[in-house]
């Protein structure tokens, strides 16, 4: 038996509630992703709205004002998910503000008795809508390429298909219904909300397990504390064919680090390392890694750097450090930082040499009383 219209429209709106649980499931063990409760609360609105716009239980002005409305607003949920993808901000004022004045334009013809006119407007908003979640999708093209060219082709043909829908009314000067529209773009619409609604459903959980996989690779490479890289991601960078003559190894080590958090707490002793981050990165290059490989033990690399450059940038690092305050509930106090410079020869054969050497030049800096800059021995000679 064949189905009719309202039947796939029925069980587009079935279909959407059971995706949107999904992915609020999917959002409640993982809530750093919003999109996916704006998308899921989304559906449930596009569901509903089918469902109650479809079933016949009330008349057709009633129904159409109500279930335009809930779509509308669902519409515009998926764009405020997709606006969080892409890294915009949710601009819920500015869809607030839109999704009133949409469903005041659909409301107000229907309540003339100009149904057919406020469908036209619905169909044609939604398409809208969609288009603009669709560019949102698109300029994250780069993170996941098969997921989000696949999200934004069917974001764009669901647009086309309600498209289509108002124009043939338009087409036809169906400003006033008396039953809910049955022509072939109203079919082609409904085809095209099942099958668009399950794969957005299923694209978007592989957008998620794409964004974890490497939310989970970063972490692996980060400190978690400074957000600098490790020592892992730090020799990863560097393979050997990398390194040049021309650039050079500074390590850092923060004196005294010990008894600061014997003596003010962990706490504290965590404000100092971030505060100390944040001097490296100021005096860091465009192309300077940056990593903390060790409790207060912290690396730059200059990539073809002039020595006596390099010599400043540390001397600049150490400067600044001395004279930073540090304030406590019970007092105020300063810290140093020593460090040992090495630069890489055409004898070396990568970065663990060079460090070794810039290790041992740390190792004189604080023997000789710390606070202080060496370089290695050939170097000075």
């Amino acid at each position: 038996m064949a189905l009719d219209q309202n039947t796939l429209f029925f069980a587009a709106g079935i279909c959407s509630l059971a995706v949107a649980l999904t992915l609020l499931s999917v959002w409640y063990q993982n809530r750093v992703e919003k999109f996916l409760l704006w998308g899921s609360l989304g559906m449930i609105l596009l569901g509903a709205g089918a469902v109650l716009y479809y079933s016949g239980c009330l008349d057709l002005a009633s129904s159409s004002i109500l279930a335009f409305g809930l779509e509308t607003v669902g519409f515009m949920l998926l764009l405020v998910g997709a606006r969080q993808v892409a890294g915009s901000p949710s601009g819920f004022p500015l869809c607030g503000a839109a999704s009133i004045f949409i469903i005041l334009s659909i409301s107000v013809p229907i309540v003339l008795g100009f149904i057919g006119v406020g469908t036209i407007v619905f169909n044609l908003a939604s398409a809208a809508l969609l288009l603009v979640t669709a560019r949102k999708y698109a300029s994250i093209y780069r993170e996941a390429h098969v997921s989000v060219v696949a999200l934004v082709i069917l974001y764009s043909l669901t647009a086309v298909s309600f498209f289509f829908c108002g124009a043939v009314l338009a087409y036809r000067q169906q400003w006033i219904l008396t039953e809910v529209p049955n022509n072939r773009a109203e079919d082609f619409n409904a085809v095209i909300a099942i099958i668009g609604i399950t794969c957005i459903g299923a694209l978007s959980l592989s957008l998620i397990q794409s964004r974890v996989s490497r939310r989970h690779a970063l972490d692996a490479r980060t400190d978690s504390l400074t957000g600098l890289l490790n020592r892992r991601a730090l020799v990863e960078c560097l393979p050997p064919e990398k390194m040049q003559p021309g650039d050079s190894v500074v390590i850092f080590d923060l004196d005294a680090f010990k008894s600061i958090n014997d003596s003010y707490g962990h706490s504290i002793g965590d404000a100092v390392l971030l505060e100390f981050a944040a001097i490296l990165r100021a005096n860091a290059d465009e192309d300077t890694l940056i990593a903390r490989i060790g409790g207060e033990e912290f690396v730059m690399i200059f990539r073809q750097t002039a020595n006596v450059n390099v010599l400043t940038k540390a001397e600049n690092v150490r400067k600044t450090l001395l004279a930073h305050t540090f304030r406590t509930p019970r007092d105020i106090f300063n810290t140093t930082t020593s460090a040992g410079i090495a630069f890489l020869t055409p004898s070396d054969d990568g970065f663990e040499s060079v460090l070794h050497r810039a290790d041992a030049a740390l190792y004189r800096a604080k023997e000789l009383g710390r606070n202080r800059i060496c370089t290695e021995l050939q170097i000075v000679a």
